[in-house]
């Protein structure tokens, strides 16, 4: 092999060594830029900063890379806030519950110290007694009723839905509202079919009705009219319960299923205001759903809709 063709050997190695070590050092310094770039987004996404947006080909490398990490970020923080919004909600709730048990537990505390300290006529403790006995009475009806919302909510309650009638059902319900309604000497209007069966969870089904009609009773003067209805519309059945009572503000109508929620000027009446959120939750969780509209000091009609599932059971 002569000179000339070493030394364009040679030249030829050198140039793709030269070559290759600047290709080497290219690359690794933007395989460092990009690292940086990431382990600054995954920083932000750590510190629940926003990431920085570039301008960058769709098609590069890192484009894809920061387009996961955005997609990350927006996982990370719907997380991050539902957890805060999870939060709130339980000191709520606590909150709300030792309220809702701090006045029975003063009151019977009050009168029993009154009772123990105090030389009281016979006359004056039978009467703080039977006033301690209805405080005992309320704690046990929201323990009761904190229970059904506690296992509702966590689906301990299997609602077993079958084919009933759904004229027996408002029956039986009107059936245990008898002697209030009796005493207020309301005046009662069914208006359901007797032959109307569908497929629903008749004891708990029951159970909302009971208080949509409960809360009727109580919030409705004497002579005052109740009326109980039903129809199919469609895919829904319908149930609706009006009254002529004292109605809902305007401002208070997206709050009445909320647990615990009660109106100022209805907190004389006997309740905890879980009746209608109990009731909702019941009928959500069969597919259907509530609304109530009302005018104050004229009354209001709640809507219990549920599905139609006649024709499916009487395919099966």
């Amino acid at each position: 092999m002569s000179r000339s063709e070493w030394v364009t050997i040679v030249t030829a190695i050198v140039v793709v060594v030269i070559i290759s070590a600047g290709l080497w050092f290219y690359f690794r310094q933007r395989f460092v830029r990009m690292a940086e770039k990431v382990e600054d987004a995954i920083d932000a996404i750590i510190d629940g900063r926003e990431l920085k947006t570039e301008e960058l080909n769709k098609d590069t490398l890192f484009s894809k890379i920061q387009l996961k990490l955005e997609q990350l970020s927006e996982v990370t923080k719907s997380a991050e806030e539902k957890n805060v919004k999870q939060k709130e909600e339980i000191q709520k709730m606590v909150s709300d519950i030792s309220h809702q048990l701090k006045t029975p537990i003063a009151n019977i505390t009050m009168y029993n110290d009154t009772i123990l300290n105090h030389d009281l006529p016979a006359k004056q403790q039978y009467r703080f007694l039977k006033i301690m006995q209805k405080q005992v009475e309320k704690l046990d009806f929201l323990v009761r009723s904190l229970m059904k919302m506690s296992r509702l909510e966590n689906s301990m309650i299997k609602l077993k839905k079958e084919e009933n009638s759904l004229f027996d059902m408002v029956v039986e319900v009107v059936e245990n509202l008898s002697i209030p309604m009796e005493k207020k000497k309301l005046d009662l209007q069914i208006d359901c079919p007797q032959n109307l069966r569908i497929c629903y969870d008749r004891k708990w089904t029951a159970e909302a009705l009971f208080n949509v009609m409960d809360n009727a009773v109580k919030y409705t003067p004497e002579y005052g009219k109740i009326r109980v209805e039903a129809e199919v519309l469609g895919m829904f059945v319908r149930l609706s319960v009006s009254d002529t009572g004292i109605g809902i503000a305007p401002e208070h109508m997206n709050d009445v299923f909320q647990r615990f929620f009660r109106e100022e000027k209805v907190h004389n009446e006997k309740g905890v205001g879980i009746g209608l959120y109990l009731a909702r939750e019941i009928i959500t969780k069969q597919g259907g759903y509530m609304k109530v509209v009302s005018k104050e000091d004229a009354g209001s009609t709640f809507f219990i809709y549920l599905p139609n599932e006649q024709e499916e059971l009487s395919q099966n």
